[in-house]
């Protein structure tokens, strides 16, 4: 698996996006930390609970910036984010439910899905969202 480490490529061009991103980046690198170096249950799960939680507010967030600049992306954007929340909340249960690959398997998922969320999707939601700033801007 390789480490989650933030990058400039990574950038969307939305500073708050960016700084969610980047703190989606560091709690999966704890996470993967955890995995790696035999954490006990209760520190993975303390580890994937708030990875979940700052995803989940981050989706949020999007979601919330898609609508108020009336993306026409914001169905497929939020199907995928769907397909994120899905698989976490799969993981937790698999992990709570004695399965030790759960937390291992759902990093390897993550790492797959925000490269090619980030590299696409938000990246297409940025440009909308800026677009729709500089309309607002210009129209004032």
């Amino acid at each position: 698996m390789r480490p989650f480490k933030w990058n400039k490529g990574n950038g969307v061009f939305l500073p708050e996006v960016d700084a969610e991103h980047r703190e989606i980046f560091r709690l999966a690198a704890e996470l993967q930390h955890a995995v790696s170096s035999g954490a006990d249950k209760s520190g993975v799960l303390a580890a994937m609970e708030s990875l979940a939680g700052v995803i989940e507010e981050h989706f949020t967030h999007e979601e919330r910036l898609m609508r108020a600049a009336s993306c026409p992306s914001y169905e497929w954007h939020r199907k995928q984010h769907s397909t994120a929340r899905k698989q976490m909340r799969r993981s937790r249960a698999g992990f709570i439910a004695g399965d030790t690959a759960a937390p291992g398997d759902f990093l390897e998922f993550l790492s797959r899905w925000l490269k090619d969320h980030l590299g696409l999707t938000d990246r297409m939601m940025s440009a909308q969202v800026r677009n729709h700033a500089r309309v607002r801007a210009a129209v004032s």
